[in-house]
């Protein structure tokens, strides 16, 4: 039986070998974490000796994972920060001892510091990982890639490796509960509403790359094309009143694309922040899901701050940025794409 405990510094102090012998493992076995080979057990119980020091000063939290009474696994949450930084921290050495692997072990410890970070204020969180099964365990738990530099360290016996950062927004959506919105497919009356939205976001917002506003017929005619094609529209209802639709078609049309659909969402002016987009967000990813869809993508302007964290709450990541690509309102603007796995 594994279990997940965070370590006070009494009880670092105590599991000193312990946790040195996960730590010397990895290193030998070739895990990119700061050092390099020849890589002692007795260098390993130096470093966690330091981190116990930093428990103490309440700078560092500390996970292991036991099996038993051994300890096969250990991360640790960074909490010293700068001064104008007061809600990140940083998820440090995520490490599981070879004899460990493959058992929900790393994604267990991140959840625990997750936790641990909400309960401190923290809702910001950051890592960096040059493993690709780690990358997996991260985007898995909703991680966002967020970066990429190459050649970024050595690997303990030598040769340039590179990084990916990731983020996780642990802030809970900002604005009025949503609990009276009810999603659900989009009908011909609920039209001139879709029409409306969609006009007001190409008014205002560069949500939308055109400056062309469009009528009742054209989105008629988009709906019917949607549902003939097997794709969904579908509209948030509150009240009776639509205050939000989204939709998804094919990526592209070549059939290799089949099983990749990308969305769209867009929300009533008076209701964005409310929830709304993640109800919507959600009800597609439910949609493809069940229509046996493989990945679901978005496209969004690269300074549309709020999107991106509703897709990274929704588990995207991001997947690749073109700058300069589009322009409105005078201005070039970045395209963002983001990606979720669904199978």
């Amino acid at each position: 039986m594994i279990r997940i405990e965070t370590l006070d510094a009494a009880d670092a102090a105590r599991h000193l070998p312990g946790l040195a012998a996960v730590l010397a493992d990895c290193v030998r076995n070739g895990a990119s974490v700061s050092f390099m080979n020849p890589y002692s057990q007795a260098d390993a119980e130096a470093f966690f000796a330091g981190v116990a020091e930093q428990v103490a000063r309440q700078q560092t939290v500390l996970v292991a994972a036991f099996l038993d009474e051994r300890i096969i696994g250990t991360s640790q949450l960074g909490l010293d920060m700068p001064p104008n930084q007061p809600h990140r921290a940083e998820v440090r050495k995520m490490l599981v001892h070879s004899d460990g692997r493959r058992q929900g072990i790393a994604a267990s410890m991140l959840r625990r510091l997750e936790e641990e970070a909400l309960a401190r204020g923290r809702t910001l969180l950051v890592l960096d990982t040059a493993s690709d099964a780690a990358k997996r365990v991260y985007e898995r738990g909703g991680w966002s890639r967020c970066g990429h530099i190459a050649d970024f360290a050595l690997l303990p016996d030598g040769g340039l490796c590179d990084t990916t950062y990731y983020v996780k927004d642990l802030s809970p959506p900002k604005g009025t509960p949503v609990s009276k919105v009810a999603v659900r497919d989009a009908a011909e009356g609920d039209l001139p509403a879709i029409r409306d939205i969609l006009n007001e976001a190409i008014r205002t917002t560069t949500a939308v790359w055109t400056d062309d506003p469009v009528d009742l017929d054209s989105r008629r005619v988009w709906w019917r094309e949607r549902l003939a094609g097997g794709n969904p529209v579908l509209v948030a209802v509150d009240g009776g009143n639509v205050v939000g639709f989204g939709s998804y078609l094919q990526f592209r049309s070549w059939d290799g694309y089949r099983n990749a659909v990308e969305h769209s969402v867009y929300v009533r002016p008076d209701r964005r922040g409310s929830g709304v987009g993640s109800a919507l967000v959600d009800a597609l990813i439910a949609h493809a899901k069940a229509a046996g869809k493989h990945v679901i993508i978005g496209g969004i302007e690269g300074k549309n701050s709020a999107s991106l964290r509703l897709h990274r709450r929704a588990g995207f990541i991001e997947v690749g940025r073109m700058p300069g690509i589009g322009e409105k309102f005078g201005r070039r603007l970045d395209l963002v794409f983001v990606q979720k796995q669904l199978g």
